[in-house]
């Protein structure tokens, strides 16, 4: 018999899946219907920003269902994982999307200051916080810390980036920045209750329920306001 467990898993995957899914959708639309045409390399940095995202979710998708023995369940109950525990999914997936961030961060520093050097700087605290998360071994303890503080910090600092832009420009290309800050705050605060999930099924929710369907749902959200602050871009 099917289990509430075995449904709340399937629907959890099935989120992530529309998720990873959307991802590559983003990519190729903006790689080839729209960098193609028009060169634009935002548009180009946007696609990459995209695709490092889906690859980085697919290992992280491996390693939170088939690796994690908590990722059910949360900490309350333990089980074997089908893979084994291995952090080597995990690891690998916090590298690809923080390489994601670095390329978003070196996007918009460029876009603000039109600077080699502020591309530098707004991506090396990503590409740092990449490094170590990607090939040094932390216990789990650090590495959400490390990842849901970080990952809290790039939510309010990239929107913000964002919304100065839209502060500067005006018209169409004002809407464009104000969604596209709106988007990616709502997509970082999805990665950011999914990094914090375990701690807030133990000290709000319960289980990993509410935490584990909000996150993707804020994700997908997300995207669609990029989406659409995308087009408008286009249009401006």
């Amino acid at each position: 018999m099917q289990t509430v467990d075995m449904v709340i898993r399937e629907v959890h995957a099935g989120l992530w899946f529309l998720v990873v899914g959307y991802y590559f959708f983003l990519f190729i639309f903006l790689l080839f219907f729209r960098w193609r045409k028009t060169g634009n390399p935002f548009q180009f940095a946007m696609a990459m920003f995209f695709l490092l995202l889906a690859i980085g979710r697919c290992f992280y998708f491996v390693g939170d269902f088939y690796a994690d023995p908590a990722s059910l369940t949360g900490t309350l109950v333990i089980y074997t994982p089908y893979l084994g525990e291995s952090p080597f999914w995990l690891m690998a997936g916090a590298f690809f999307q923080w390489m994601a961030l670095a390329l978003l961060s070196a996007t918009a520093g460029f876009m603000i200051f039109g600077k080699r050097w502020a591309e530098i700087a707004f991506a090396v605290p990503a590409v740092g916080l990449g490094f170590v998360l990607g090939f040094i071994p932390l216990d789990a303890t650090t590495r959400v810390l490390l990842s849901g503080t970080a990952g809290a910090i790039y939510a309010l600092f990239i929107p913000l980036l964002f919304w100065y832009l839209a502060w500067q420009s005006g018209g169409m290309l004002r809407r464009s920045n104000l969604f596209l800050g709106l988007g990616f705050f709502v997509l970082f605060a999805g990665r950011v209750i999914h990094a914090a999930r375990y701690f807030l099924a133990d000290m709000v929710f319960g289980s990993v329920t509410i935490p584990g369907v909000m996150a993707p749902g804020l994700i997908v959200i997300g995207l669609i306001l990029i989406a659409a602050g995308n087009e408008w871009g286009q249009a401006s």
